[in-house]
């Protein structure tokens, strides 16, 4: 019996003809610490979506992974300002 080659990318990872799980090839581990790196890998998967490498549900579930993942780096900014202003402000009461 002839073996189909695994399709490159599909929603499904199975192969066509026999309905067996087939791997997907990984890709590598983006960085993800700044709100630029996390825009870039939007980007990434909304062309990887135009060009049908991956479904429209793959990328919903990505961009919503992301969007939580630019959301705690904005919440870490701010709380990174506002310990900055707390010690300011300990500082100059101490000055007084």
């Amino acid at each position: 019996m002839e073996q189909k080659s695994p399709p490159s990318n599909t929603s499904d990872p199975r192969d066509d003809q026999t309905a067996r799980l087939v791997p997907i090839p990984a890709r590598g581990q983006p960085e993800l610490s700044t709100l630029r790196q996390v825009r870039k890998e939007m980007a990434a998967l909304y062309h990887a979506a135009q060009r049908g490498d991956i479904s429209a549900e793959e990328l919903k579930g990505s961009i919503y992974a992301l969007s939580q993942i630019a959301k705690l780096i904005e919440i870490g900014k701010l709380e990174a300002r506002m310990d900055a202003l707390e010690k300011m402000a300990t500082a100059g009461d101490r000055a007084h």
